[in-house]
């Protein structure tokens, strides 16, 4: 019996881990023409946080619960948790374009690609399962200020690390480099 339950358990484990590296991820554009821009490779998002933040301070749960009746108040935390969510599909927005930056840099820059990428894929995993797990929690009635804000710097951390690469690679450019071209 206990063999059973523990090949259960280890079986829902395995599920619950493919689920949040790679189940019901939205659809990611692909980049053509005009997203190959650097303002729609950026995030947006994140910078919204500071009113998500306002957006959940515990004086405004304490307010309603003492002066909104019931009813109200359920509404109110329901209409929280559905921006909550909107913010969460655009923090995952923001990271589908960092990731294309990723890309590109590494495409443009072989001698960085080198020492970032294992970097990089270690943020971009921290990232799902952080967003993961954020996303249960919220679609369980909770509002996680502590998840929201983590993602939200893990968000700053990979686009300050990926403007420190595209700094040093606007080192390499053509246009700094001395080509001798003629004899």
């Amino acid at each position: 019996m206990m063999m059973i339950l523990t090949t259960l358990v280890s079986v829902a484990i395995l599920i619950g881990l493919l689920w949040l590296l790679f189940g019901s991820r939205g659809p990611e554009a692909t980049p053509g023409g005009d997203d190959l821009r650097i303002e729609n490779l950026l995030p947006v998002n994140c910078r919204h946080f500071p009113q998500i933040a306002q957006m959940l301070k515990s004086e405004d749960f304490l307010f309603m619960q003492r002066r909104a009746p019931h009813r109200m108040e359920g509404e109110w935390r329901a209409e929280r948790r559905r921006i909550l969510g909107q913010y969460l599909k655009g923090l995952r927005q923001d990271f589908a374009r960092l990731r294309r930056l990723t890309r590109m840099i590494a495409a443009l820059s072989p001698e960085i690609r080198k020492g970032q990428e294992w970097e990089w894929m270690r943020l971009g995993l921290q990232f799902q399962v952080s967003y993961r797990i954020v996303e249960v929690k919220i679609a369980l009635g909770g509002l996680s200020p502590e998840g929201i804000a983590g993602l939200t710097g893990l968000l700053t951390q990979f686009a300050g690390e990926l403007e420190s690469r595209m700094s040093l690679l606007a080192g390499y450019s053509p246009s700094r480099m001395r080509m001798d071209v003629g004899g």
